[in-house]
């Protein structure tokens, strides 16, 4: 029974490898400058997927399953594993990533402490541990500290990578609020759960240095399986997505300036202008096209809008929509929602009424109720 479940899941896992490293290989990419670290993203994961089915071939063929406690080959596997999913992560987030700089921080570190544990071996051997009373036993051998210490810095890797895809995954949400009004959908909530996904995959892997039960290599390999085929499925369609969002990420150049009185006056002139004309209700309106329509830079407008009303763009629009949303809940009693929402320029009425919860902590038919 366990062969044969492990037969099957080893063979899941080498087909999905191949199949998702063909693919990247052969996926066209519109032919885009923007999307070349995309590109190479693409064939250092056809490369990683490849290496990881004949990995595992070469397990079933001469059983050579890792049953070393803390092993520097599982180790250095599952931390290469991390960084390289972490980083082609981010940089779907934040294609101006440097990812030659992170990469050598992460990998320079791996490459010393192979490079000890092999001159260590040399002269100390390097004895198998096999469960944690011989771990007690070979504690302070050299070659089992610095395994012990190749643990403890994944395990900061991990960390440190979780804070980097954070930090870059709300200056994305932001750059994203700064340019859209109807932003949600765009966050690319997949990105997140695909890290959770790297994350979850990695700390298992740290576990699998302590545990070698058959049963449990099956379960990590299972969940690699599963892992490696959504993440495959999700980052292919990319480039459909970077349509959409490629203005918030690459402003445009905007040269015409309004210039010649103070900041207070300018923007006192343009945002009465935007009022007059509820230019705020246009649907999809975002901060390129509200610029080029008051003949401004957008980086101009988004200065005036974070330093003047003290919010990005996104607020700042949903603001001035619910404060017109609640004059129209009232000179329209018998209107519906949906109506409501159409009128102030949103593509779903969920959106209008999520809004405005969060704006005026009503619903919107609460606050009509308790107004009339």
């Amino acid at each position: 029974m366990v062969n044969q479940v492990s037969e099957f899941i080893n063979a899941s896992f080498v087909a999905v490898c191949v199949t998702f490293a063909l693919v990247f290989i052969a996926l066209p990419v519109p032919n885009n400058n923007k999307l070349k670290k995309y590109r190479i993203s693409l064939r250092f994961l056809a490369g990683a997927y490849f290496a990881m089915a004949v990995l595992k071939i070469l397990v079933m063929a001469f059983n050579l399953e890792m049953v070393d406690f803390i092993s520097n080959e599982r180790l250095t596997i599952s931390s290469l594993q991390a960084t390289l999913f972490a980083i082609t992560l981010i940089t779907l987030l934040n294609p101006r990533f440097d990812i030659r700089k992170y990469l050598y921080k992460q990998i320079s570190p791996i490459i010393v402490l192979n490079f000890l544990s092999l001159l260590i071996s040399v002269k100390w051997g390097n004895p198998v541990i096999r469960n944690f009373n011989e771990l007690g036993q070979s504690f302070f051998h050299p070659a089992i500290l610095i395994r012990i210490v190749f643990a403890f810095f994944y395990l900061g890797q991990l960390v440190f990578l979780t804070y980097l895809f954070s930090r870059q995954a709300r200056s994305f949400e932001n750059e994203i609020d700064n340019f859209f009004t109807d932003s949600a959908h765009l966050y690319l909530p997949w990105v997140r759960y695909c890290y959770y996904g790297v994350l979850s995959v990695g700390i298992t892997a740290f576990l699998s240095c302590f545990f070698t039960d058959e049963w449990w290599v099956l379960l990590f390999t299972g969940a690699s399986t599963i892992f490696y085929l959504v993440f495959g499925l999700y980052y292919i369609q990319y480039p459909h997505t970077f349509a959409y969002i490629e203005p918030a990420i690459y402003p445009s150049v905007i040269v015409q300036e309004k210039s010649g009185k103070s900041t207070r006056l300018d923007w006192k002139v343009l945002k009465d202008q935007v009022l007059a004309e509820k230019y705020f209700l246009n649907v999809g309106v975002n901060i390129e096209d509200m610029a080029k329509h008051l003949k401004i830079g957008r980086t101009t407008l988004s200065i005036f809008i974070n330093t003047e009303e003290g919010m990005n763009f996104n607020t700042w629009i949903n603001s001035l929509r619910i404060a017109e949303a609640q004059k129209l809940l009232l000179e329209y009693p018998n209107h519906h929602l949906s109506a409501i929402s159409e009128m102030l320029g949103y593509s779903e009425p969920s959106n209008f009424s999520r809004q405005f919860k969060l704006i005026a902590n009503e619903s919107p038919s609460v606050w009509r109720q308790n107004h009339l």
